[in-house]
Parts: structure tokens; C-alpha cells; sequence
């Protein structure tokens, strides 16, 4: 017994207690040091910052100044060692933006070039209130421009990751506490900034979650990658010297190019490039524009302000196919396309070069976007309205517009996010319940992972088109588009939707019923599948089951007044009054007309 009770002894010793799993828990979440990963090039390079704090910033951050100083001297510490680089810190100055003015970092940033061109400085950093509520989204945490000398970030202070901590590590310290979410703000602080620093010089998002330019922030993130090392090393090389732009995107594309296949997504490099191409090469060209172009344009400004919509467009004409990269001329005529009333296909004749420019403001994006979508270019629609994302502030009505207008592309997921930005306004609710309806009308996976986000526009139209089909009796066509979506979407389960429709429209019972059964088990919340089997199931008289079907399908979407119809008919067939009665009601307020049972739709043939 005494040898027994020494063994469970040493046994308990080998078992953490429950502080040292909170103590090993806060170690998994402390975030990785930052290091280099190259020796530096040359002698050091001292580089001057100005940096700005706004009212937020300065009520949200103790000692500012100091925190300020202190973060850019963290950063410091990397680029001496990777890039031969050191930080100064100009002076640290008060931002006359007050909290809560131009939330948008895009607005931040427009508004702080406008205020301090840079004169004097290497960079111009602007510093900006913390986010209220957490994200890791880099474009929400701070924005650059690119090829410039313009950043803005934001302040890291989170409340609600502070709570977090405390109610996850209850049995440690308040001062381990503190000291674990000064570590990872610190580590957050670093990363932005370097992040935000790196987009000046070229840097562009890489598929690297581990690198300081990857598109969302990691407490792992300890280094740039060699890849984004090299651009950057080509952008100190270059920037202090305007003749020497077009050489510095020459070298840029060559290398952005030369990792194309490992470091970024090709929709990423080609966004880099232009960029690199519209304000390394077209912007200078710009800048020397001909005395008698310049009077043009000011002439067309002139005529735009005081509405001659025609004329303004006849003056533009010329130069809109001299100066295809020109962001002043390019947007005039795109706006004076809007305002003249246009056709949609001169809308996007007039849009399209404004639009693919890299700085292209939002109205923009979604003015494009639209012209596009109505004229049946989604494909060329979908990338700007991604950009739009991305761009847009919280300005409810453009973003409710932008919602609007994925979910018109048929991207449920992005609709139902910016709809959720723009809740309180009159709309979003309409788009999220929209949503809902496409969901279950095309048949979504119950596993999203099997449906890539990138890809749902081109799966819900695909699905559409062939919805379509069967609405124009054309069933082999509709049969067809299943097989190739099928082929092209293989875990989802719209093309089984489909067949079980068009199957539907046919006369033999047991070709529905197999169709139908077999979209259920793949899309058990889609409609058509759960309507199709109530109808097999009255056909063959299983009141039970085909009450059952309806009323999943009706609680799946409820304005196809057919459903109804049939779900009544059955109730009666199995004496259910009272459910008979409660549909009547329902169906009056629904559609303001009374309800007619009708156990088969017309068209209805399987027996």
C-alpha cells in the first residue's frame, strides 16, 4: 500500500497543475520576436520620420509622444540589421483630426498628403485612434500608398483583447496578465508599421502568413520574406530620385516577376505592377502635360461644373485616348458619362480605364461595377468590387450600394459582410434576407470550406443560367449546365438542384423522386429539393411525409404562393384544421389575397 501511494505521489507530480496550464497556455500566446533574415547591404542609412498623432490616438495612448518615439525605434531595429536602414524620428506633432473624424484609413490618408506633402521628411506618418472592436484585417489596422511617402496606423490598444486575456489566464497575476498584452501590442505595433512601410517602397500582400506583408496580421509574423526583401531593397535604392523612376520599375517588374509563382497570387502582382507603372511612369508624364492639353482639360472641367454634359464629353475625347493612365482625366469623363445619362455599355466604355487605374476612388469602383453587371460583365465586375471593399469607409450608403451590388453578382458571403457594416440603415436587413433566399435557392454546402469565397459569384450565376433554362423549358440545356458545374464545383450541390427541378418538370414519378431525394442528402437546406419531394409524397398519397416536405420547404422560402397552395390542399387531405386555418392567416398578411388550395402546381405532370 506504502509502494503504491509513492507511485501515485510521482504520478501527481508529472500532471500540471491548473496555474501551470494557464502559464503554458499564455506562452502559446505570446508572439514570435521579430528578426532578420539577410545580412544588411552597405553603411547605414539614417532616414527621417514625421509623424503625426490624431485627437483618438493621443485620448487612447499614455505618453504618445514617448509611445510613438518608442515604436518606431523597435522597428528601427530590424531595418538596420535587414536593410542598413535607421529611422529618425523628425519631430512628433499633434494631427488637428479630431477622434471619430475620417474613420476611414483611406480618408486618414488623403488627408494627411494633403496637410504635409513630406517636404523636409523621408515619411510622413500619420497615427490614428484604435479600432473599437478587434480585427486583423492589415487594411483596417493601418494603409499606405504605394511608391510614396504617406502612411497611416493605427493605435493597438484593444480593450476587448485585454478582456480576453483576463478571462482566459483568471489564476495568473494581473502582472503577467499586463505584461502578456503589452507583448503582443508591442509585437502588433511593430508589424503594422513595418507592414504599412514596406507598401511605400513596393512591397506588395504575399501568400506567407508568417512575412510582415501578408494580408491579415499574425502574432507569428517575425520578418519580411526574402522575396518582399528584394523590392523593398529596390525601392530605397530608387526613391530619392525622380530621374530614376522609370529605371526603378524596370528593375521592380523584373523582380516582382521573378517570384510570381511562389510569393503573391497573380491577381495581387498584377494590381503591384500596375501600380508600379502608374506612379513611376504615367504620373511623371502627367506632370509635364502640354500647355494646350492642360487648357483642354480645364476647359472640359469647366464645362462639367456647369452641367454642358455633352460638350464636356466632346472636349475630353481627345485626351482620354492620350492620357489613358491620367486618374484626372480618366475620372471626368467616367463622371461625365454618369451624369449625361449614358448607356450602360458608354458607361463602361467611359468607366473602365478610370476604374483599372490603382488609385481609383470607390465611386468609381462601384459605378464600373454596376455598368458592368447590367451589361452581363460580372467576371470584369467581381475584381472591382473586391477593390471596393477594401477602399470603403463606413459610410452606410455606400457600403448598403456595394452590398447591393454583390449580391447582384451573386457573392452571398461579401454581400452578407458589407451588409453587416451597414446595419441600421434602411436595406441591409433586405440584402441579408436576400441572401438567405439565393442560398437556398441555388443549394449551398453545409461545409463553406467546400466553396471557396473567390469563387461563389461564378458558382451562383453558373446555377442561375441554369435555373433559367428549365423556366424557358429548355431541360437537356439545364441537364447540360449541371454536368458542367458538377465538373467545375464537384463538393457542392447546385448541379443536383438542378437536375431534381428538371426533373420536376417531367412526367415520371420515380425520375423525381430519385433526383430529388438525392439533392436533399446533398443540400438538405435548399428548397427545391424539399418542395419537389412534397409533391412526389402527395402524389403517392403520403400525407404525413408530404406535409412534413412542404413545410420545410415553405419555412425555406415562402414566397412561391404555389407552396402554400399545395401545403394547404394537404392539411385538408389530413384533417388538420387548425393548420389549414393558421396557413389561411398567415398567407392573407403574406400576400393580401386569400388562399385556394391546390394540391399540384400547374404544369405539375409525374404521377
Amino acid at each position: 500500500m506504502r509502494a503504491l501511494l509513492l507511485v501515485l505521489l510521482a504520478a501527481a507530480c508529472t500532471f500540471p497543475t491548473p496555474r501551470q496550464q494557464q502559464r503554458a497556455h499564455a506562452d502559446s500566446l505570446r508572439p514570435a520576436p521579430v528578426k532578420t533574415s539577410s545580412a544588411p547591404l552597405g553603411p547605414i542609412r539614417k532616414l527621417r520620420v514625421r509623424a503625426y498623432a490624431d485627437a483618438g490616438y493621443r485620448a487612447q495612448t499614455p505618453r504618445w509622444n514617448a509611445r510613438i518615439e518608442e515604436q518606431i525605434s523597435h522597428a528601427t531595429s530590424l531595418l538596420v540589421d535587414q536593410f542598413g536602414v535607421e529611422l529618425e524620428v523628425e519631430s512628433i506633432r499633434p494631427w488637428s483630426r479630431g477622434a471619430g473624424d475620417a474613420v476611414s484609413l483611406q480618408e486618414a490618408l488623403a488627408a494627411l498628403r494633403e496637410m504635409d506633402p513630406g517636404g523636409g521628411a523621408d515619411w510622413v506618418v500619420g497615427f490614428a485612434e484604435p479600432l473599437r472592436a478587434f480585427s486583423a484585417t492589415q487594411e483596417e489596422l493601418g494603409m499606405a500608398c504605394m511608391f510614396c511617402r504617406h502612411f497611416v496606423v493605427r493605435g493597438m490598444f484593444s480593450a476587448a483583447e485585454t478582456d480576453a486575456i483576463d478571462r482566459a489566464l483568471p489564476m495568473l497575476s494581473s502582472e503577467e496578465r499586463e505584461a502578456l498584452g503589452r507583448e503582443r501590442r508591442l509585437h502588433k505595433e511593430v508589424a503594422v508599421f513595418l507592414h504599412e512601410w514596406a507598401h511605400t517602397l513596393g512591397g506588395f500582400h504575399e501568400r506567407s502568413p508568417q512575412g510582415f506583408l501578408a494580408p491579415l496580421y499574425d502574432p507569428s509574423q517575425s520578418a519580411f520574406s526574402e522575396a518582399s526583401a528584394r523590392l523593398i531593397r529596390i525601392g530605397l535604392a530608387h526613391r530619392d530620385s525622380a530621374k530614376s523612376y522609370a529605371a526603378w520599375e524596370q528593375e521592380y517588374r523584373a523582380e516582382a516577376q521573378r517570384d510570381a509563382a511562389i510569393a503573391w497570387d497573380s491577381a495581387t502582382l498584377k494590381m503591384a505592377l500596375a501600380s508600379a507603372q502608374h506612379v513611376l511612369v504615367d504620373a511623371p508624364q502627367r506632370a509635364t502635360m502640354p500647355p494646350e492639353d492642360a487648357a483642354v482639360l480645364q476647359r472640359a472641367i469647366a464645362l462639367e461644373s456647369a452641367q454642358d454634359y455633352g460638350r464636356a464629353e466632346l472636349a475630353l475625347q481627345p485626351l482620354v485616348a492620350r492620357y489613358p493612365s491620367s486618374d484626372e482625366v480618366q475620372d471626368l469623363s467616367c463622371a461625365v458619362a454618369q451624369k449625361r445619362g449614358a448607356r450602360v455599355e458608354e458607361i463602361v466604355a467611359a468607366c473602365r480605364k478610370a476604374a483599372r487605374l490603382p488609385d481609383a476612388p470607390s465611386w468609381i469602383l462601384l459605378a464600373t461595377a454596376h455598368a458592368l453587371l447590367a451589361s452581363g460583365g460580372r467576371a470584369e465586375a467581381m475584381p472591382l468590387l473586391q477593390r471596393a471593399e477594401s477602399t470603403l469607409g463606413d459610410d452606410a450608403g455606400s457600403l448598403l450600394y456595394l452590398a447591393q451590388l454583390q449580391f447582384e453578382a451573386g457573392a452571398c458571403s461579401a454581400a452578407e459582410r458589407t451588409a453587416a457594416r451597414a446595419k441600421g440603415i434602411k436595406g441591409a436587413e433586405r440584402v441579408t434576407e436576400e441572401c438567405a433566399r439565393l442560398r437556398h435557392f441555388v443549394g449551398f454546402p453545409a461545409d463553406g470550406a467546400k466553396l471557396p469565397a473567390e469563387k461563389e459569384a461564378e458558382y451562383v450565376s453558373s446555377a442561375l443560367a441554369a435555373h433559367r433554362s428549365i423556366e424557358a423549358r429548355k431541360l437537356d440545356q439545364a441537364r447540360a449546365m449541371a454536368a458542367v458545374l458538377r465538373q467545375s464545383f464537384p463538393q457542392a450541390p447546385a448541379a443536383a438542384v438542378i437536375e431534381c427541378r428538371a426533373a420536376a418538370r417531367g412526367p415520371a414519378l420515380a425520375a423525381v423522386k430519385t433526383a430529388c431525394e438525392a439533392a436533399a442528402t446533398q443540400a438538405p437546406e435548399a428548397f427545391y429539393p424539399q418542395y419537389s419531394l412534397g409533391l412526389v409524397a402527395s402524389a403517392e398519397r403520403r400525407w404525413t411525409d408530404a406535409d412534413a416536405a412542404l413545410q420545410r420547404a415553405l419555412r425555406l422560402d415562402d414566397s412561391a404562393p404555389q407552396v402554400w397552395q399545395s401545403l394547404s390542399a394537404v392539411k385538408e387531405k389530413t384533417g388538420d384544421l387548425a393548420g389549414f386555418h393558421d396557413l389561411q392567416r398567415r398567407f392573407q398578411q403574406r400576400f393580401k389575397s386569400p388562399l385556394r388550395p391546390a394540391l399540384w402546381p400547374p404544369g405539375w405532370k409525374a404521377r
